[in-house]
């Protein structure tokens, strides 16, 4: 039984972290960028929406990755002291980040090149969706290591 996951699954996790929260410290010069194309406004880029795209396009191959990792390779046992429901929101909680993660690059891609207000409106609401099963996810991880006190921030973690 696998106690942890791989390191390369470890890397991919906070790398995509990383870039995650990059994507949200860019957002405002690629929405005032999108805002002032959708008007007409030629030339409305700059180099920092240059890295806001070449991070989504990061994002969604680091996800490709992290999913065939995940797929192919054993999973560490969820903790005995976790309830079958907190299993069940576990998953949920996990594959909503995989289905919000690729579904957020894929929109803002198709927002941008296709200049598509829908798409754009749909990439903000799932970048509200995203902060949402964030704050689950370290919320769980933290209820889990100091409440429960089950070591599993260990499994994500290098050493």
């Amino acid at each position: 039984m696998v106690k942890k996951y791989l390191p390369a699954q470890i890397l991919l996790h906070w790398l995509v972290l990383g870039f995650v929260a990059l994507q949200y410290l860019l957002h405002e010069p690629i929405s005032e960028s999108f805002e002032k194309r959708l008007e007409g406004a030629e030339g409305a880029t700059s180099g920092l929406v240059a890295l806001h795209i070449f991070g989504g396009t990061l994002i969604l191959v680091l996800m490709m990755v992290r999913l065939l990792l995940r797929l192919s390779n054993e999973l560490p046992a969820y903790p005995k002291e976790n309830a079958p429901l907190q299993k069940l929101l576990s998953q949920i909680v996990h594959w909503s980040f995989y289905g919000l993660l690729f579904l957020l690059p894929l929109t803002g891609a198709v927002a941008w090149f296709r200049l598509s207000e829908a798409a754009g409106d749909l990439h903000e609401a799932l970048r509200g969706g995203l902060l949402l099963v964030i704050a689950l996810h370290v919320g769980a991880a933290l209820f889990h290591e100091y409440l429960q006190k089950t070591p599993i921030l260990q499994r994500m973690w290098w050493g």
